[in-house]
């Protein structure tokens, strides 16, 4: 009989438990150090963000979030266009991955197009344009970058409004909000 109340205790015990501990951990705050990531269906950028890997390759490039500009921008050196075999049209370059420059690797990708670039001198460029998919933090996206060598310019890429404009909202007060202390949120409620 003293055995059975005690585990009946236990058992009462053990239901308060699974019914108070669950409840508290949702309650709880994030740490201090954590932001959310997201405002509705859109992530928070701040005025520079980390690329961590372009397609396969792993990076550690810090992008220029600028709205100001219509196209993506990737630094790229040794760009060559070669014709292949079934007649498409090539793009073979080599990229930094981190902002040493030195460290390149190669790349190759089809043309998507030809772009005509304003530059700062205000002389339009011709530019090749690849599509490549990037992951800043938890996100992970596809667009189209206009190649040129960004070797004199502070960061290797620039992210314009056709990868932003669906995607972002820009806090320019801000920088690399998308790192690893950024709270993973839901897109969907």
């Amino acid at each position: 009989m003293l055995f059975s109340a005690r585990f009946s205790g236990l058992i009462f015990c053990a239901i308060l438990a699974l019914v108070f501990i669950p409840s508290a951990l949702v309650t709880a705050e994030p740490p201090p150090y954590q932001h959310q990531c997201q405002t509705g269906d859109r992530y928070l950028f701040g005025l520079q963000e980390r690329v961590d890997q372009i397609d396969e390759f792993s990076t550690r490039i810090n992008a220029l979030i600028d709205s100001g500009s219509t196209l993506s921008s990737m630094d790229a050196r040794d760009i060559k266009i070669r014709k292949h075999t079934n007649g498409s049209l090539w793009v073979h370059f080599k990229v930094p991955t981190t902002s040493d420059k030195r460290k390149l690797v190669k790349m190759t990708k089809p043309l998507k197009r030809f772009a005509r670039v304003q530059t700062h001198h205000g002389t339009p460029q011709k530019r090749p344009v690849i599509e490549a998919t990037i992951r800043l933090g938890p996100v992970e996206t596809r667009t189209d970058f206009s190649l040129t060598s960004r070797s004199r310019f502070r960061h290797q890429i620039l992210l314009g409004t056709n990868t932003l404009k669906n995607l972002a909202i820009i806090d320019i007060s801000r920088e690399f909000l998308l790192q690893n202390n950024c709270l993973q949120v839901s897109r969907y409620p």
